[in-house]
């Protein structure tokens, strides 16, 4: 475990967790003992002419950097987060096959050699929305103010950034919903990621070994489905990669499951999810104006504006029957609707990379089945899974009771000396977090969550 002393602004510390995060927050700044930098407020993605590909940006090869800046990262958009970090626009694929564009956020150790290699984990977030504005790119960034706060749950995933930056290692947050918030679309988000990588592989201040690098996935919920589009992907679209391991949490393997949370707490997930369908996908928009009722459409032009937390609240327990002028099973049985339902059901390829599949049994928004299919489909077809199902907890819960049991697996796989994986493995488990390796590793995570959070820089120091 890290031992915490010394100067904040000369002493690494190893090992980051969203309550301890906050809770540390709120105690340093009653105390006074925080005093959050005043930083130039940043625009929002859509008045922002980073976020805009150059002319001629198309005849540029996947991957390729189009633009690069560097950025300040922050929790809340005010603390500072002591890293080094930058954004990278770069060119890559829609779910058409046509050229696009994306932007990702690169971060090292604030001690970082630059001059030595090390691996790089792609970070998928559970952003979850289809407006730009809510892009990790954004809220991230120190001065990003109320707006960056709106897509506050992107901050709990600062627990896995200064958890990977621990080790030393590099991390590329892709906004992998691109410039258009297609959060649910077939395999652009892959596209996106995959390419975000090859870019970060390339980008010159981050040192890393070309392709030779050895490199990780990881995403949760949404983040789970756009890293299991990267992990379907890969082997054709990026097959130079040197992926070690990819982990799953509740990964959304079939968008239409998730219409059984229709009018429960979680029924705000069907409107972002046909939303970003909406809005990627010209004939399922068409085809879905015909039925919608006028509060259909402006639930859905109100879902495309807002970020995820906004779209919870305000549509919690929302029946959707009621924005339509025929049954919801008429409607999915519509031909240009049933298409891509269809289309966007993971599964139909198989990864080659080493997976990681972790699932509460509970899940009230990710049904298990969902998950269990994913794991049978792929390991039938020769994948080599590792995949636990955790019988306490439930989709809001597991994000913290698995992520210790997630990030020793990371380490394993991205160890010089890794075994190889080999074959299927589920076990069920009372709790990822009831392991004493897991729990020690845990409190290593929260400890650098707190003082990470509060301007200690965080990894080791190699300069």
């Amino acid at each position: 475990m890290a031992v915490i002393n010394g100067d904040p602004t000369r002493r690494p510390l190893r090992g980051l967790r969203a309550a301890a995060v906050l809770v540390s927050i709120a105690t340093a700044l009653t105390a006074g003992g925080v005093t959050a930098t005043p930083a130039t407020a940043v625009p929002v993605p859509q008045e922002d002419s980073f976020y805009q590909p150059p002319e001629g940006f198309e005849t540029q090869e996947v991957g390729a950097i189009l633009r690069s800046r560097e950025v300040h990262l922050a929790v809340l958009t005010v603390l500072p987060l002591s890293v080094r970090s930058w954004q990278l626009l770069y060119r890559s694929t829609d779910l058409f096959g046509q050229p696009t564009a994306a932007v990702s956020t690169v971060i090292l150790p604030a001690g970082a050699d630059p001059n030595r290699s090390r691996p790089l984990v792609s970070l998928q977030f559970y952003y979850d929305s289809a407006g730009i504005a809510c892009s990790p790119s954004f809220v991230l960034q120190q001065g990003a103010g109320l707006p960056g706060v709106e897509g506050i749950h992107s901050q709990s995933e600062l627990i896995a950034i200064a958890a990977l930056i621990s080790q030393g290692w590099a991390i590329s947050v892709p906004d992998y919903e691109g410039l258009d918030g297609h959060l649910a679309v077939a395999e652009e988000p892959g596209y996106l990621t995959l390419d975000g990588i090859r870019a970060a592989e390339r980008f010159e201040p981050l040192g890393l070994d070309g392709a030779n690098t050895p490199v990780a996935l990881w995403g949760y919920s949404g983040g789970g489905m756009g890293s299991g589009w990267a992990a379907e992907m890969q082997p054709s679209y990026a097959p130079e990669l040197n992926v070690q391991g990819v982990a799953l949490g509740a990964p959304v393997s079939d968008v239409e499951s998730l219409l059984h949370v229709n009018g429960s707490m979680f029924s705000s997930l069907i409107g972002i999810g046909v939303s970003s369908l909406y809005n990627a996908y010209p004939k399922f928009r068409e085809a879905t104006d015909q039925y919608l009722t006028p509060e259909g459409k402006a639930l859905m032009n109100r879902t495309n504006s807002q970020c995820l937390p906004r779209n919870a609240l305000t549509q919690m327990f929302t029946d959707y029957q009621r924005i339509l002028t025929i049954p919801i099973a008429q409607y999915l049985a519509l031909p240009e609707i049933r298409e891509v339902f269809d289309a966007t059901v993971l599964g139909k390829h198989t990864p080659t990379a080493p997976l990681f599949i972790y699932q509460g049994v509970l899940d009230e928004a990710v049904p298990i089945w969902t998950t269990d299919r994913l794991n049978q489909q792929w390991c039938a077809d020769g994948a080599s899974i590792v995949y636990k199902r955790d019988h306490l907890s439930e989709h809001l819960t597991l994000p913290s009771l698995g992520m210790a049991d997630t990030f020793n697996w990371l380490k394993s796989r991205l160890s010089p000396d890794a075994p190889d994986q080999v074959g299927c493995r589920t076990e069920n488990v009372v709790s990822m977090l009831a392991d004493f390796n897991a729990l020690l590793t845990q409190i290593e995570i929260n400890l650098n969550a707190t003082f990470g959070a509060l301007g200690f820089p965080i990894g080791p120091r190699e300069r």
